[in-house]
């Protein structure tokens, strides 16, 4: 699950750290990244969790792990990340690399089957809580299961 407050302290922190001569504000980000003004400043205040496309925007942005933005590192992995595939495509390259089945996934990580088949035929995109199960079932990395990194 999504630890929002530690998730806006890493967000907070970055967009201290980002600009040595000032913070990078609010709106400044949201128009960096294409977002609502209002998407940066809830994010701020603990009051929203970002869409799996924000979390990418954001984490390409400051040139950081989606798994630092999260806090689930301690420390900040600096090297390029890939672009996303097809998060449908990306599954399949995750059940295979850990040799499971759609319904194991589900069974295992505690994720409706639907959901799971929807995810893979491209009809609809996982939640950030679904993705941080993914991740802790398999023991790997946010940015793997996005495929971000090999």
């Amino acid at each position: 699950m999504v630890n929002l407050s530690k998730f806006a302290e890493m967000l907070e922190e970055l967009m201290f750290e980002h600009d040595t001569r000032h913070k990078t504000d609010a709106k400044t980000l949201a128009k960096a990244l294409g977002v609502e003004g209002s998407t940066i400043t809830r994010y701020l205040r603990s009051e929203r969790e970002p869409s799996i496309e924000n979390l990418v925007l954001l984490a390409d942005y400051f040139k950081c792990s989606a798994d630092y933005l999260l806090g689930r590192e301690s420390e900040n992995r600096l090297f390029t990340f890939e672009p996303c595939p097809p998060f449908s495509e990306q599954l399949v390259k995750v059940l295979k690399e850990y040799g499971y089945t759609c319904y194991r996934l589900s069974s295992d990580a505690k994720i409706h089957q639907s959901s799971v088949y929807a995810w893979k035929s491209g009809k609809r995109m996982p939640n950030l809580d679904s993705i941080i199960k993914i991740a802790e079932l398999f023991e790997c990395s946010v940015d793997f299961v996005l495929g971000r990194e090999k």
